[in-house]
């Protein structure tokens, strides 16, 4: 189980983005990155609301590591995602996903989760053996 936590940038226009504390998983350490939008400009003007995310190896690694990994909804959440596995393969030199879509039904579903003080959520990651 995985707790994202609201940050915001130093930027001229602060924009508001979601990180996990540092996680081990498979003997390697994660974090998570989430950030609202796609940090559009004033995502507060909009009533369309996204979640997006990226997933980040942090530990140095001897060979690529190929992973499928998911996000489902947290303990003692009622907001609705769908599965949806993605693949990556992760390296020293490629260490982070692009930002993915969070697969959560609607915008009143993404509402419930930024109207917590922080997001739970369950990630789930495989590597795949050759």
């Amino acid at each position: 189980e995985v707790q994202f936590r609201p940050y915001r940038t130093d930027d001229f226009i602060t924009r508001l983005y979601y990180e996990t504390p540092r996680l081990t998983v498979l003997n390697q350490t994660w974090v998570l990155k989430a950030r609202v939008n796609d940090s559009e400009r004033n995502p507060n003007l909009s009533c369309k609301r996204t979640l997006s995310f990226q997933l980040i190896l942090k530990s140095k690694i001897n060979s690529p590591m190929e992973c499928s990994f998911l996000l489902l909804e947290g303990p003692y959440d009622d907001v609705k995602i769908r599965p949806v596995i993605y693949h990556f393969v992760f390296s020293n030199e490629n260490n982070e996903t692009d930002y993915m879509a969070l697969p959560i039904l609607d915008s009143v579903e993404c509402n419930k989760l930024l109207a917590a003080k922080n997001i739970n959520l369950r990630l789930f990651i495989f590597q795949i053996q050759k």
